[in-house]
Order: structure tokens, then sequence, then C-alpha cells
């Protein structure tokens, strides 16, 4: 017996009569080039797939969908097509969905004052490592007010700023790409006793939390005792609370609160805890602390960073070479593992052979390659260098970070710190006061 065979005809004549709507969420789903095929089916299709309707039409969630895979340039301009689509661009669905595709890239800093953001591939190209690079935006420290200021943090797209002028009263937090910042305020009680002190005695945390989503802002003060405190950006109260705090982290600046799985750390200086990593969870406001790797630690020669989905500790008292210790299976302490080792370059070393200032990991990519910084001491000065560890070569390649990200000011003071383009709006955090930025100039 044979089978009856289907006329194909027919099954193509199913889909075309669907009603208009459901073609239409069906077309909108499909990339470029099988849009454009559908454009040969009929020319109902056709008509439908040029009719401006295909985009007025489209579900929230698909717009926000397609439009959160543009650029930021591009993105703003979005704003301006039409209102529906302003208002769909200023929601948290479509900064969510922005930010699970944004690409991290940097925010570099010249001599406290002026700061560019910029973004770069998921890719290096050793040999020119400007190509890879396009501002985002640029923003100095005027436009908020206050004179100079240093980061200490950066998470979804939001900076921590902290004043270094010595009239200032409050704390930053900003959002370079939506151009809005907020302040809240120093502790008064805390203040006095900083400034009998060196603000080098304040090790500081910016994180968010995974259940509550909170974002919180850690202080740990060791003067005659460590004092912890944590401010909560959205509450009502906008003050800071006083919590128990973890063992003293000492003036180590190179330990500034690594943000990992929702827990901020920090190198432990008490002698008495000197092989420990301090570990503070931003949902249950409690410390407990981590083993080093197997070996002895000097921590004036070590940092203390988040690399990709790992802890890192890049070990820089060597001689000869600089060693990256990764914590391969996040809080097991047995899962140290010396992921690679680099070679000194003479520049990176001494007359006397020690090292001649702090690399420091930024951002690994997805083909092994790591970026970092060098923070060389000249005199009483310190100069920030950057260069690429090829993962292939396995040999370094060092480049001028003023010419490569076209920043003025070579021989100035220099900070780099990874950063991921976002849209989250400050204005999504209850009871703050919210600015936009004055003179903001995005590229």
């Amino acid at each position: 017996m044979t089978k009856s065979r289907r006329n194909p005809k027919l099954k193509l004549q199913h889909f075309i009569n669907l009603p208009s709507e459901v073609i239409i969420n069906i077309v909108s789903r499909l990339p470029a080039r099988s849009t454009a095929i559908c454009k040969c089916v009929c020319k109902s299709w056709r008509d439908l797939i040029r009719n401006r309707e295909l985009i007025k039409n489209l579900p929230p969630e698909i717009v926000i969908e397609i439009l959160s895979r543009l650029s930021i340039r591009t993105i703003g301009t979005c704003k301006r097509v039409r209102k529906s689509w302003r208002d769909l661009l200023q929601t948290r669905q479509f900064a969510d969905s922005h930010l699970s595709k944004s690409v991290q890239g940097l925010v570099v800093c010249c001599d406290w004052l002026s700061f560019d953001v910029l973004a770069f591939a998921d890719e290096l190209h050793l040999e020119d490592p400007g190509v890879y690079y396009k501002r985002l935006a640029t923003f100095d420290s005027c436009e908020l007010v206050i004179s100079i200021f240093e980061i200490k943090g950066s998470v979804n797209g939001l900076l921590l700023l902290n004043p270094l002028s010595s009239i200032a009263d409050d704390y930053y937090i900003c959002n370079p790409i939506t151009r809005e910042y907020l302040e809240f305020p120093f502790d008064a009680h805390m203040q006095r006793l900083i400034d009998i002190q060196s603000y080098e005695i304040i090790n500081y945390g910016f994180g968010v939390s995974r259940v509550t989503g909170q974002y919180k802002v850690v202080r740990i003060t060791n003067i005659r005792k460590p004092i912890c405190h944590v401010y909560t950006l959205g509450t009502r109260k906008r003050k800071w609370r006083r919590i128990d705090p973890g063992p003293p982290l000492g003036k180590n600046k190179h330990s500034t609160g690594a943000f990992l799985n929702g827990c901020l750390h920090w190198f432990v200086e008490d002698s008495k805890y000197s092989n420990l990593i301090s570990c503070f969870d931003l949902d249950t406001e409690m410390f407990s602390t981590y083993s080093h790797p197997p070996v002895s630690m000097f921590k004036s020669y070590e940092v203390l960073v988040a690399l990709g989905d790992y802890l890192c500790i890049c070990d820089n008292r060597g001689e000869h070479e600089i060693a990256f210790w990764m914590m391969k299976e996040y809080g097991n302490d047995k899962s140290w593992t010396k992921e690679f080792v680099i070679g000194k370059t003479p520049e990176l070393v001494s007359d006397y052979g020690q090292s001649n200032g702090i690399v420091c990991p930024i951002k690994i990519f997805k083909d092994g390659h790591v970026l970092m910084t060098w923070e060389e001491h000249l005199g009483v000065n310190m100069l920030l260098n950057m260069f690429y560890y090829s993962n292939k070569t396995k040999t370094t390649t060092l480049f001028d970070a003023y010419n490569v990200f076209g920043i003025s000011g070579a021989g100035s003071h220099m900070d780099a710190l990874l950063f991921t383009p976002s849209f989250l709006s400050l204005k999504s955090l209850p009871n703050e006061f919210v600015t936009e930025f004055s003179y903001f100039r995005s590229r």
C-alpha cells in the first residue's frame, strides 16, 4: 500500500492564511536574512513586512529584545523614534535585558578629574590594541559639583565615587550612560574620626545583593579597631548602619572590595590572620574568611580582584615572574590554582631586583588573553601603563594607554577599572534625589 503524499502547497497555504498579527509576531523573531526570505513567499507577506505596522505592532517584549542588542549610540537615537519606544527604553525590563548582553569595557580616570568610558570587543588584537576601543562617553568632576574624586567600585554600570576634597561631605553614585548621579552623606561621627587619621585607613566596597537586588556601599574603618558601616541605596532612612565587623583589613590599597557572587572581598592585614581573605555577604551582612593559596603572602605586592567568574590573587613578589592564582571553585579554599605565570620584562623590575610597581589583571577574554594595568613608581609620582598577556604565545605586550585610548595628559596620574555599560536608571531607586549631568558628552 502506498502512502498518500501531502501537498506542500497546501501546507504553505496554512501559513499564508494566518492572521496578520500572528505573522508579524513570527517574522519579528527571525534574523534579518530569514526576514528577507519571507518577503519572497507571497505578495501579502512582502507588503506586511514592508509596512510600518510590522514595527508599530510588535509586542513590547520583542521591541525590548531587539533594541537591547543595539549599540549605545543607536539606542539613544531610538528614543527619538516614537514615544512608546522612549517609554520602553526607560523601563527596568529594558535595562536588565541590555545589561545581560552588555560587553564589559573600561572607565579611565585621568588626574582624578576627567573620566572616559570605553568599550571594546570581546577579543584582542595584540599588534594594534587601539583597534578595539571606542569611547562611549566622557565627563569630569566639575559636572558633579566637586573638585576631584576617585572610583571605589563599579557594579552594573554604576560607579561609587569618593571625593578627595577636604570640604566634601557626600559620596556619589553615578551612571555615565544615563547621565545621572545621586549623593548620599558621610556619617558625621565617623567623619570626625577620619579627619584625625589618614584616609588610607578606610576600605570600601560596592555591590548588589543577589536576593533583594539592593545596591549597598560598605565602609570599613580601622582606627583602633575595625568599624563597619553599610549604606543601602533606596531606603527611606538614608542612613549608614553599623554592623559587627570582620577581622582588621589594614591599609592595603590593592585590596578594594572585589565583588563576586554577591560578596565583597578584602585581604586581612592583621598579623594574627595574615593568611586569610575577608568575605562580606551582602545578603546576610555577615563576614566569613577564606584561606590564601598555599604560599606565603606579602600583601604590599599582592592584588585581590574578581577576574571573570573567579577570585584572583596576583602575586608581584617574584624577582623574575608574576604568578596568578585563581579560586576555581568559589568558597573552596582547596581549589586555589596557579592559573598562569608571566615573566617580568626589564621595565617591571627595579635596579635593586625588586618589583617596580604593581601589576593588576583587569579582564580575561574568551581566548584566554588578559588585559592588565601596571602601576609604575617614578619618585613620588605613580603612572599607569597597560599591557596584554597572550595566552597563545605566553608573552606580554606593553602599550601606551594614553595614546591608545586617545586621552590627553600623558604622564599624569591615571586609573582604569572594569566597567559594564548599563541603562539602569538611578531614578528606579526609591527615596533618592537624582540629578542629571549638566554638560555630559557622549560620543
